[in-house]
């Protein structure tokens, strides 16, 4: 009995052993432990590249419209290039309020977000709450807080400016080449302070006045940001002016609108067949403004470029939070190009130019 009983000892500690052995095996083959497979992501990180990857980094974004056409289309922007790169995103919609907007930023660095990105509706307002991201050490990048290169950096770590200062000088110099002496213009801006915005329609308004030709005779502004509210603005600039020839208008929907005021009126609008009709010119690119263009109902806009500016803003992003890059440009221009009925066809919508984002 007493061999039989060592046998079976034997034998039992012979296997508990191997299974030690095993589960040895197989814990160094996985890395062993939390902390050498955080080291070995690290390592399989800089064989392929070192920085690709951000996969743990969230980006906040402040939107200050989210049910503006082409804020969406930044967005989606955002959205695709940080999923190329592995990012999470986490948008609120400020909903065209300014005060929401710096209590909306204070919440993304309560979520803990890595960096955010703004589009603001009062950069002044939103200073501060910049000032709180930038004490947390979270980085923020913004767009369109200057109107041109060169002026204050709000303390962000990029901003991306639009062309709109040019485009407002460009469209008050295509009404000069298109009209005749003594010809009225006027304007239908935005009611929101976007800086922009506003300084866009100061351009154009500042611009004319370089030209012989042509009057500035007012501007409309348009309090709900769509095409209802446009109508009636315009509907008010042809009841001031009836002689008026030509409006540029701060985005698609309000070019649509007063387009709509402008026939609801009994007026005609400008085409190659109608050269005494009134001239409508829009802003954005926006679907609806590239269908009114084709369509005879607009005569040009300009290309804002969100999506271009989306993906730019989460490449800044990659390079300051992931990459720890110390040579990141302060501001980037991003031009505005001019579509008109002659070059319409040829655009490339914002959906196939987010599907060329890589």
């Amino acid at each position: 009995m007493m061999r039989n009983t060592r046998t079976t000892r034997k034998t039992s500690g012979f296997f508990v052993l191997t299974a030690i052995l095993l589960l040895s095996l197989l814990v160094s083959a996985c890395g062993g432990g939390s902390g050498n497979s955080t080291s070995a992501g690290t390592s399989e990180a800089s064989a392929s590249g070192g920085s690709s990857s951000g996969s743990s980094i969230k980006i906040g974004v402040s939107i200050p419209a989210e049910a503006n056409n082409s804020l969406q289309y930044w967005y989606k922007g955002i959205q695709k290039q940080a999923e190329i790169y592995g990012m999470e995103v986490v948008g609120i919609d400020a909903q065209l309020n300014p005060s929401k907007q710096v209590s909306d930023m204070d919440n993304l660095l309560v979520q803990g977000v890595d960096v955010i990105l703004v589009w603001p509706l009062d950069p002044a307002a939103i200073k501060p709450a910049i000032d709180r991201a930038t004490e947390k050490k979270v980085p923020v990048i913004g767009i369109d807080f200057n109107t041109q290169e060169g002026g204050s950096d709000f303390g962000l770590a990029q901003q991306i400016i639009l062309g709109r200062g040019p485009s407002g000088a460009d469209v008050a110099e295509l009404f000069s080449e298109m009209l005749p002496e003594g010809s009225e213009i006027g304007g239908i801006g935005m009611a929101a302070p976007v800086p922009g915005n506003i300084y866009m329609m100061e351009q154009y308004r500042t611009a004319a006045d370089n030209f012989d030709n042509i009057t500035w005779v007012g501007q409309q502004n348009n309090p709900t940001d769509n095409i209802a509210g446009a109508e009636p603005m315009m509907a008010n600039l042809l009841t001031k002016n009836p002689n008026i020839r030509a409006v540029f208008a701060y985005n698609d929907d309000s070019a649509i609108g007063a387009a709509q005021a402008i026939t609801n009126n009994g007026k005609s609008l400008y085409s190659a067949d109608n050269p005494d009709g009134i001239i409508v010119v829009g802003f954005n690119a926006e679907q609806a403004g590239i269908e009114a263009i084709k369509q005879g109902k607009q005569y040009a806009t300009f290309n804002i470029n969100p999506i271009k500016s989306g993906s730019a803003m989460v490449q800044a992003a990659k390079s300051i939070v992931v990459d720890k890059a110390t040579d990141v440009k302060k501001e980037v221009m991003i031009p505005s190009d001019l579509i008109t009925v002659d070059t319409v066809d040829s655009f490339q919508s914002w959906d196939e130019e987010l599907n060329t984002l890589q």
